[in-house]
């Protein structure tokens, strides 16, 4: 397993580590604009939430809130926007990087008709419902990207988590055929080979 997988380039990631009290005054700061809004955590994010790991590099939601909406209600909690995609728009507070996703498509994935039922509610902080974004999913879209940081994250939490490998198996190739996964047969051959190493 020495093939070569293409790294995507880290140096559009804010340099400092985000923990969980940065996430929390994020979410608070969007809480105290009293307006209704769904986020699913995803990545490194869910993975701090849950006490899998301490800090992440940046944020991570995906919304079922429009672009128009997210766009007046970051703009009021002072957050600047550096990107107006929506394949993952990006936002700054202060120093601390946030990617917002729409749509139900993540880095050439696009989920699964169930994503949102299986998705995990964690709390509600005033009028926003915070959510983790269902593990195999989390999994799946790591699995995309495939940095090494990635793989580490989904071994990391197949383990906590007790994931159904079997289970993830079967989800990934259900979909990975129709999504824009480059190399997709390799990429989960990779993690299994590196879940069987540890």
């Amino acid at each position: 397993m020495n093939k070569y997988i293409k790294m995507y380039e880290n140096n559009y990631k804010n340099p400092p580590l985000t923990g969980l009290k940065d996430l929390e005054n994020f979410l608070q700061l969007l809480a105290d604009l009293n307006e209704e809004l769904e986020l699913f955590a995803m990545g490194g994010t869910a993975m701090v939430l849950r006490g899998i790991k301490e800090s992440t590099r940046d944020i991570d939601f995906l919304t079922t809130a429009n672009y128009k909406k997210i766009n007046e209600l970051f703009r009021l909690a002072g957050l600047r926007e550096e990107n107006t995609s929506q394949l993952c728009n990006t936002w700054y507070l202060q120093k601390i990087r946030i990617d917002i996703f729409f749509n139900e498509f993540i880095l050439g994935f696009s989920l699964p008709d169930d994503w949102k039922i299986k998705s995990e509610f964690l709390r509600t902080i005033g009028k926003v419902k915070l959510l983790i974004l269902n593990w195999q999913d989390i999994i799946i879209t790591k699995i995309a990207r495939s940095e090494s940081r990635d793989i580490e994250d989904c071994i990391a939490i197949i383990k906590h988590e007790n994931i159904n490998f079997p289970k993830l198996k079967e989800r990934y190739y259900s979909s990975a055929e129709t999504a824009l996964i480059a190399e997709y047969d390799y990429k989960f051959k990779h993690l299994e080979y590196k879940l069987h190493q540890k």
